[in-house]
């Protein structure tokens, strides 16, 4: 299942498939809430890279601490292991999506795709209109706006407030994998679309 293996499905392009590493992150009172989450998630990072592919394609850094404040779980990620990713050119061997019980897109306020986060409603409802009009049929049936929000805040709500971290090795090589699809290749961005 999902839960317990992660890079299933991508042997073709060289990529095993592997256990998913979790680590619940327990409140601790010799650290604030920010410095214990930011050392979960580098602890955990140190984990996934240290171990083989096949052992752990992927980590889950679960902080229930944070699972009735959205906001400030955002802020941490956002304003503090955000910077810090880049700052160590992290980016080149990780990649980030956060969830959380109450994701709301909305109180992220991002127009822009931001690391980490679901891609912002109206981009998604873009994709929509574009891929309808690309498939040539004016019946095609699109959801109103608002159930299109719901749906896409749905697909990054958790039952904790979690951060999975994958490796950007897998990432590249699901990518070399949809290229090598030819023309079963799923149009750009259709996956936003059809989790909505």
């Amino acid at each position: 299942s999902s839960a317990s293996r992660a890079a299933v499905g991508l042997a073709s392009v060289g990529v095993p498939p592997g256990g998913v590493h979790v680590q619940v992150a327990e409140p601790t009172t010799s650290a604030t809430k920010a410095a214990r989450i930011c050392d979960a998630f580098w602890t955990e990072v140190v984990t996934l890279m240290q171990s083989s592919q096949d052992e752990w394609a992927t980590s889950l850094v679960v902080f229930p601490e944070y699972d009735d404040d959205f906001q400030s779980f955002v802020e941490v990620c956002d304003d503090i292991i955000e910077p810090t990713v880049v700052a160590t050119q992290a980016t080149e061997v990780i990649g980030r999506a956060i969830f959380h019980p109450n994701y709301d897109a909305d109180l992220v306020g991002h127009t822009d795709v931001i690391a980490g986060h679901a891609v912002p409603h109206k981009m998604v409802e873009g994709f929509m209109n574009s891929l309808n009009l690309e498939s040539g049929s004016e019946n095609v049936e699109t959801i109103v706006f608002e159930a299109l929000a719901a749906s896409n805040n749905l697909v990054r709500q958790t039952p904790h407030a979690t951060i999975n971290i994958l490796r950007r090795s897998q990432l590249k090589a699901a990518a070399e994998y949809e290229k090598g699809l030819g023309e079963k290749r799923p149009k750009p961005n259709s996956i936003y679309v059809r989790n909505a």
